[in-house]
């Protein structure tokens, strides 16, 4: 396979050069796109601008866009433009309301290191995604197979859900004594 340095090279004296610059560069982003895995239209939508923009919406997405547009240094619709494409992009996934678990029940917060047979993946996965108590489910390297957050009502409530991934394989699980940091919703931006 080439290296995306001769296919640029490749590319760009190509005969399709004297169709114009224009052409001749969006080959080149397609070409190494394909076989870099870089994404090109994201870099561009992800520049000091749209940077901004996502950490702004990481703090508040609730702002108007208006007062985004200040703090960028854009108008509203441009701002809604490139929130727009952002989206479109998948790079914004959702706007989410963050809700304290002990204000609805959940005073409980647990991870739960599951250790099974890559038989059992699958199950495991549609289990977590089905349970309401388990906020997110990862596939992990190491020793276990994946590690699983949870929230409930209480230790019965606990014990009871371990009960129900044990049947799997090894559970091993740690309680949340309290979380001085929490940056869950939170991408480290540049």
């Amino acid at each position: 396979m080439k290296n995306v340095e001769s296919m640029v090279s490749t590319v760009y004296h190509s005969p399709y050069r004297f169709h114009g610059q224009t052409m001749v560069f969006r080959r080149i982003n397609l070409k190494i796109e394909r076989f870099s895995g870089m994404n090109f239209q994201n870099d561009k939508l992800l520049d000091q601008i749209g940077l901004k923009i996502l950490s702004v919406l990481q703090k508040n997405a609730r702002m108007p866009l208006s007062r985004i547009g200040k703090k960028v240094g854009l108008s509203a619709p441009a701002v809604a433009e490139r929130m727009r494409k952002l989206e479109e992009a998948g790079i914004i996934k959702g706007y989410h309301a963050r809700i304290a678990p002990e204000a609805v029940g959940r005073a409980v917060s647990a991870f739960i290191k599951l250790t099974t047979d890559p038989k059992n993946y699958k199950a495991v996965k549609t289990l977590a995604a089905d349970m309401h108590q388990i906020t997110s489910c990862h596939h992990i390297s190491g020793d276990a197979s994946f590690i699983i957050h949870v929230q409930v009502e209480d230790l019965p409530a606990l014990e009871s859900l371990v009960e129900r991934l044990s049947p799997f394989g090894q559970t091993q699980t740690a309680i949340v004594l309290s979380t001085p940091v929490d940056k869950i919703a939170m991408v480290s931006l540049p």
